[in-house]
């Protein structure tokens, strides 16, 4: 697969990061609202309005807070069938998941973006990951689910350029297990004392 051009819409810690580990291969912009703010004077010429960076990407990728989502969405506009990596975690009041069980963050972003083709990945793990997945047993495994093949195996490549071990789980409903367990990593790094330079990792054997 060749290059290809992406949208980060959320500009924030993971967005950004996760943006920088794939300029080398990608042509990454960052869809913002204020190109102009200060606080982009980093990204240069990469920070683009909202919809000027949707319409001229192939992917998406969404790191916006959970509370920023849907307005950041409808100001998305319509995604045209394009894969939208869904990165982020439905946390709301007290440090717990909005969605759960019988739903998900993931399927209610599928629903706020009808025309998109949802992939859960990205969220599984924290920013330090996001910026180096590799570890001395190997590389840090992450976890994406999407009902559309094609979008999962472009996500499953972006997965490997940042060094992640991808591992595709199901369909987008397999994201109300996948969100649990960014809270399972929340709680062992900053919660348990674990501390953030930690990460899941799946070990194989062949008996």
């Amino acid at each position: 697969m060749t290059g290809m051009r992406i949208a980060v819409l959320g500009a924030g810690n993971v967005g950004s990061t996760i943006g920088r580990g794939l300029e080398a291969k990608h042509d990454v912009l960052y869809a913002v609202r204020d190109p102009a703010a200060p606080k982009y004077a980093a990204l240069k010429d990469r920070a683009r309005p909202v919809g000027e960076a949707i319409d001229a990407a192939e992917v998406v990728i969404l790191s916006t807070p959970w509370a920023a989502t849907e307005n950041a969405i409808a100001g998305a506009g319509d995604f045209r069938g394009k894969p939208l990596l869904d990165a982020t975690n439905p946390i709301g009041a007290g440090f717990a998941l909005t969605h759960g069980h019988d739903d998900s963050g993931a399927e209610q972003v599928q629903r706020w973006a009808p025309s998109a083709r949802v992939v859960k990945v990205f969220n599984t793990t924290g920013v330090e990951n996001m910026a180096n997945p590799a570890y001395p047993d190997g590389r840090a495994a992450m976890f994406l689910c999407g009902d559309d093949e094609g979008a999962c195996a472009i996500a499953k490549t972006l997965c490997l350029d940042l060094g992640f071990e991808p591992f595709h789980v199901g369909g987008l409903s397999r994201a109300r297990v996948l969100e649990p367990v960014a809270m399972l990593w929340i709680q062992l790094a900053l919660v348990l004392g674990h501390g953030r330079g930690i990460a899941l990792s799946i070990a194989t054997r062949n008996s």
